[in-house]
């Protein structure tokens, strides 16, 4: 049987639902052969569909907070000693990383591009250099 290729908006919720709950997108298509779209398939309607794209990107950013569940598993196989400590770090820093990348605005590094809360002003180059030999000439002009 051919594959799905029309694009059906509640089947993607679907999917994105089980995404949310910790799957694999490239497994969920390939687990329902039958039902679900192929993977490209399923990344040509996302890129086609904004209310597609922005459910894929909502699941991704829920799939980030259940992985928080996942560390707290790690956590109580550590204090009862299935896992060494080492092993724990191993998992654990993986799920972090794995959470940035899905939500970076909650579980991501905090950057500040600014300075003491003020947005950082970029001058033109050739302003810059003008600044630069000016200030050259008044040092050198005083010895």
């Amino acid at each position: 049987m051919a594959r799905l290729d029309e694009y059906d908006y509640q089947l993607c919720v679907e999917v994105c639902e089980k995404v949310s709950l910790g799957g694999n997108i490239k497994k969920i298509l390939e687990s329902e052969p039958d039902r679900y779209p192929t993977f490209p398939t399923f990344c040509k309607w996302k890129r086609e569909n904004p209310e597609l794209f922005n459910l894929y990107i909502n699941c991704h950013q829920d799939k980030a907070v259940a992985m928080e569940q996942e560390m707290d598993s790690y956590k109580e196989m550590l204090l009862s000693k299935e896992i060494d400590p080492s092993t724990y770090n191993v998992l654990v820093q993986t799920l972090k990383w794995k959470m940035a990348k899905f939500y970076p605005k909650v579980f991501g590094d905090k950057l500040d591009l600014t300075s003491k809360d003020e947005k950082i002003e970029s001058k033109d180059p050739l302003e810059l250099l003008k600044e630069y030999v000016a200030i050259n000439k008044q040092a050198n002009s005083g010895s």
